[in-house]
């Protein structure tokens, strides 16, 4: 199915209580964003973001890319929009321990793939956008957090500009 690239900064252990991944194809190039604070932008946490709300992330500190993005109107360039957010529902261990991020991971990335052609318009495989997941860790669980971000972004690696919702129908 896809190739599965894992991007994990500072490892399982984050302030930040998230691990990040991108469920990808292989790209032929790739743009990063400016490390500078776009204008117009707010800064907040990964894990206050809402579904429909457009973002970049801080791409000058890897250690902080799991925890602070720029939130901008999705009318102007970014990288990200986050299409849904989920609660982790996946298989369980006794106790309520966490299940282990393999499990984790494989059940927030599978959701997202099922979630992405309703939101998209067509089948990842032929789309000009890319999945990124992001989910609870370890350490973010055991404060409660079952949060999962679903996000797109341009296969090209780019910014874009508007709604990703039904762009490529």
């Amino acid at each position: 199915m896809a190739a599965i690239t894992g991007l994990i900064a500072a490892g399982c252990s984050q302030s930040s209580g998230t691990i990040r991944t991108t469920t990808s194809r292989p790209q032929s190039s790739t743009t990063a964003p400016s490390t500078a604070m776009p204008t117009g932008a707010t800064a907040t946490g990964l894990r206050d973001l809402r579904t429909g709300q457009c973002f970049v992330v801080a791409k000058d500190d890897p250690a902080a890319a799991d925890r602070a993005v720029w939130v901008l109107p999705c009318s102007d360039p970014h990288t990200h929009e986050v299409t849904d957010e989920v609660t982790y529902a996946g298989p369980t261990v006794k106790g309520g321990a966490y299940p282990g991020a393999p499990v984790v991971q494989d059940w927030a990335e599978q959701t997202c793939f099922d979630r992405f052609e309703s939101f998209v318009g067509r089948p990842w495989t032929t789309s000009s956008f890319e999945i990124e997941t992001w989910w609870p860790s370890e350490e973010s669980w055991g404060r409660n957090d079952r949060k999962v971000l679903c996000t797109v972004f341009p296969a090209d690696g780019g910014r874009t500009t508007g709604t990703a919702r039904g762009a490529d129908r």
